[in-house]
């Protein structure tokens, strides 16, 4: 992927992050969000770990590609203009992603606890 390649930033409501559910979510596929934040860990996830406190994990069941991305307002326009300021240009769907597009739940990863 190169830095002028226009990629596809969901940002959605899931009721999979809270108790209380309809979560702002915003993904951009895994390669992009390694190139801003670092990859490593679980699925690539350390880095937007490290920044975010979490990463939440999407696979498209189809394809076996993933995305990652946080939950919550702040963090979610953090992760955006992040992208943005590194180059990426991010097409903004403003809607969750087409049916079965995503595996049925998204998977939360956090940071291993210090000893």
């Amino acid at each position: 992927m190169s830095v002028t390649d226009r990629v596809a930033v969901y940002v959605f409501r899931d009721p999979h992050f809270a108790p209380a559910g309809d979560t702002f979510v915003s993904v951009a596929p895994l390669e992009a969000v390694v190139r801003v934040y670092g990859g490593g860990g679980i699925k690539d996830t350390a880095g937007l770990s490290t920044a975010f406190g979490g990463a939440a994990v999407f696979r498209d069941d189809a394809t076996g590609k993933y995305h990652l991305g946080v939950w919550g307002a702040r963090k979610a326009a953090k992760f955006r203009n992040a992208l943005k300021q590194s180059g990426v240009e991010i097409e903004v769907m403003k809607r969750p992603p087409p049916d079965g597009w995503f595996g049925t739940r998204p998977s939360r990863y956090w940071p291993e606890p210090a000893n």
